[in-house]
This record gives structure tokens, sequence and C-alpha cells, in this order.
């Protein structure tokens, strides 16, 4: 479910409650939530905040959708990434969006992008 792209940053698929719990215990103090309105999700967006937050969590909702892309989106997770004082994991729906936007907000040129992405599991990352 989870993989490192960094020391400081994880990304996966969408969590479970289970999977936040676990997550705690990892020592990953913010979650990062990508996913639209409108994808299939076990966990509604205000469902995870709910939990993430009772587990102590940071939570933020960051909807990226591959066809409405900006620098702004790019420029807010790199915010997050760079002000959360622990780990953090970040995830859409399987975690290939997940892992390409949040290698982009940690300044990773594109090419290494795929690379990365590709050695993290996730093929043609992006």
């Amino acid at each position: 479910m989870r993989k490192a792209i960094s020391q400081k940053v994880s990304v996966g698929e969408q969590p479970r409650q289970s999977d936040l719990e676990e997550l705690k215990k990892d020592g990953v103090t913010t979650v990062v939530n990508l996913r639209v309105a409108g994808e299939e999700t076990p966990l509604t967006p205000a469902e995870e905040r709910a939990l993430a937050e009772k587990l102590g969590l940071q939570y933020y909702h960051l909807p990226i959708s591959l066809d409405k892309l900006n620098a702004t989106q790019v420029k807010k997770l790199r915010e997050i990434l760079a002000n959360s004082k622990g780990q953090v994991f970040v995830h859409c729906g399987l975690g290939q969006r997940a892992c390409s936007f949040s290698l982009a907000a940690s300044g990773v040129d594109t090419d290494s992008i795929f690379r990365t992405g590709t050695r993290a599991g996730f093929s043609g990352a992006g």
C-alpha cells in the first residue's frame, strides 16, 4: 500500500481506517488526499478527515484531476510537504498520481519523476 519516495514522503492508494491506524503507528503525521469528487472510494474525504484527526494526524484534501492540472496545485502540495513536522503520506486511488505529484512538488525533474515512479512500482508513473 505505501511506498517511500523520500525519507519524509510516502505515497499509495486510498487508505482504509485500519491503514490510517497503521500509518500513525509507523510515524506518519500528515495525510494528503488527492482524490476528486466522483471517484469511487471506501471513505469520503469527510470520513477520512474525521478518522485522521481522531488519530491525531494532520489531514489535507487537495483534489487533483489529471485533466485539470495547474501549477497552483503543485505549489500547494509543495507547501504542505515543506511545512509538515513529520512523515507525510500522499494518496490517490492507486498511488500513481500521488507519486508523480509528490515528486514534482519535491522538485524532482520531469525525467527523474518517471524513473523514480517506476522504481517505486508505478509503471509509467504519471
